[in-house]
């Protein structure tokens, strides 16, 4: 195995003329490491200042860097290893990654691989941490809030019955939503499971319209079957489908006094999810039962290791 840098090494001057309070005639003391090799004794504490002002522009979409720490958990030749916890909030994860710096203190990789050829392939493996992803414990009593919201404006939205209670956000022009929409119910019959359906208008006014018609569609033949025949519109076909719903809409007639409740509830949930850090669809939500502290995941993962989550 060898070692192949899979990003531009940035030159960071860890001593120099930034470092206001550190005079040219300064001589730091030297220790030696592990290895017996001699190094600054403050190189470290720098190096993690210059990590953490590196990724520091990531606050702006929701990213706190939480610590960052040397480790001898990956060696690589030339560098030593940072491991860097993360807090991404826009997204409800912490995450953690490894960052390099060489031995000199000049330079600054953000990810190596290490690979291999087998024949004509090269493999790539990515050097990162044992559990670098996991989710955020948070408060998930908002959800509750809005599925009661729901239930008291008559807008079906829950497959099947159970103790533990999972929630979907969705919207009816999401693909990757529609391409569950048949399995729903057998999901919630497979995993024991209670599946309250919330949804959230990405898609603007055409999603407004959409979860309108599917309200009527729900209140004739209940949430299941609603989204089943959703999903026979295309069968399969996402494109043919959204044609399908598009048209149906246009169809529609002037806006009655209960189709304007059911949008100023779409309307109200929105805002809400949104302040609550709920932007995409799906999104699956998730709290032991009887508990307000859960999970939330963006993307569509396995009911069955979502519920198993404590």
């Amino acid at each position: 195995m060898r070692t192949l840098l899979s990003a531009l090494l940035i030159a960071l001057v860890i001593s120099g003329c930034s470092q206001a309070e550190q005079k040219e005639n300064t001589s730091p003391d030297k220790i030696l490491n592990k290895n017996g090799q001699v190094s600054n004794k403050n190189s470290l504490e720098e190096a993690e200042k210059v990590i953490k002002a590196l990724l520091n522009p990531l606050s702006t979409r929701g990213i706190k860097v939480k610590s960052v720490k040397a480790t001898q958990e990956v060696k690589v030749p030339g560098f030593k290893t940072f491991e860097v916890d993360l807090i991404d909030n826009r997204n409800h994860r912490e995450l953690k990654r490894y960052i390099f710096i060489n031995t000199e203190d000049k330079y600054i990789a953000l990810q190596i691989f290490k690979y291999s050829i087998k024949g004509k392939s090269v493999i790539l493996q990515t050097l990162k941490p044992k559990n670098a992803e996991k989710p955020l414990k948070v408060n998930i009593s908002f959800i509750k809030e809005i599925d009661k919201e729901l239930t008291r404006a008559n807008i079906p939205h829950v497959v099947g019955k159970g103790e533990k209670k999972v929630y979907i956000v969705w919207d009816v022009f999401c693909p990757f939503c529609y391409g569950h929409f048949n399995q729903v119910e057998e999901i919630a019959k497979k995993n024991n499971v209670e599946i309250h359906m919330i949804p959230l208008a990405v898609h603007g006014e055409n999603s407004i319209k959409g979860l309108v018609y599917y309200t009527k569609l729900a209140r004739e033949k209940g949430t299941a079957e609603a989204l089943k025949e959703l999903y026979n519109m295309g069968n399969g076909d996402f494109m043919k489908y959204a044609k399908t719903l598009e048209n149906k809409i246009k169809r529609q007639k002037e806006i009655t006094p209960d189709q304007e409740k059911i949008i100023k509830t779409i309307k109200d949930i929105e805002v809400k999810l949104v302040k609550n850090g709920v932007r995409a669809t799906p999104t699956l939500i998730y709290a032991p039962p009887g508990e307000n502290r859960g999970t939330i995941h963006v993307g569509f993962m396995p009911i069955d290791k979502l519920i198993k989550e404590k």
